[in-house]
């Protein structure tokens, strides 16, 4: 038990704080949009990069982190942060759809 409650808060905490600096800083979505103007990908399959890359980055790093023999709380932390800045992306495309729907439509 005691170590499922420290993997949360290794993973979740730092995830937590990096979702919600996104939405602080691009509480607009002026950044995000600007990402999706250059890279279309990102909004035509949302979903997809919300999870494949959360789960490809969680893969790739861990495979890393075990050949490199990174400790646990490392990996559990930098993981945290990363998914939660993919998290943070995804989140503000959504709350600006119709900004970015705009932008599609203007094509």
């Amino acid at each position: 038990m005691k170590l499922l409650l420290t993997v949360l808060l290794l993973i979740g905490g730092p995830m937590a704080v990096v979702q919600l600096l996104y939405r602080i800083i691009d509480h607009k979505g002026t950044k995000t949009v600007q990402l999706v103007k250059k890279f279309p990908v990102l909004h035509e399959r949302k979903f997809l990069v919300q999870i494949g890359g959360a789960v490809g980055f969680v893969l790739i790093f861990g495979v890393i982190c075990m050949l490199l023999n990174v400790p646990i709380n490392v990996f559990f932390i930098v993981s945290g942060i990363v998914i939660g800045l993919i998290n943070g992306f995804s989140v503000t495309l959504m709350y600006n759809e119709d900004v970015v729907a705009g932008i599609k439509k203007s094509k």
